[in-house]
């Protein structure tokens, strides 16, 4: 009896596993080296996309297609996220790189927050498939938080235009 639970949370946990590695490669810049500038408010409108306030307006027999249309949607918007953080993280690490600077201690920061997000893009994913039973709902602001704040890094490592001119 023991043994069916222990393989089930085995199972469990191999699936977890891989989800996670997706979502650890779904950042990787894919041959981009240098960060763009990319603005949060891009990612503004997931905040509400989930929603089921404005759903009133909408036949109750169309409901169920709009919410999935809306999930396909926020899915999109969360590869964009996941690939526009890894772009951004790649061009902190050419940054360093760059410096001539050894930061074992940002580099550590760097490879955690990686993992972080990542984990953070698995629950949302857990929590979409919820929302598609009907059960819960999806909060993104603080990957969109991550995402501003890692630009703000980028800021910091890379020289203004007017300052490298001068």
């Amino acid at each position: 009896m023991l043994l069916p639970f222990v393989a089930f949370l085995v199972l469990i946990a191999a699936a977890a596993g891989v989800q996670l590695t997706i979502r650890m490669r779904s950042m990787e810049p894919g041959g981009v080296t240098v960060a763009a500038p990319v603005a949060g408010e891009r990612y503004r409108p997931m905040l509400r996309l989930l929603s089921d306030e404005d759903l009133e307006f909408v036949p109750s027999h169309l409901r169920a297609t709009v919410r999935a249309d809306r999930r396909m949607l926020f899915r999109r918007y969360l590869k964009c996220l996941a690939r526009d953080y890894g772009r951004l993280l790649s061009g902190v690490r050419l940054a360093m790189v760059r410096s001539g600077i050894e930061r074992p201690e940002l580099a550590r920061a760097l490879a955690k927050n990686r993992l972080l997000f990542a984990l953070a893009l698995c629950r949302i994913e857990y929590r979409l498939t919820l929302h598609a039973a009907g059960l819960g709902h999806v909060d993104v602001s603080n990957l969109v938080e991550a995402l501003d704040s890692l630009r703000g890094q980028v800021a910091a490592f890379t020289p203004t235009a007017a300052g490298a001119a001068a």
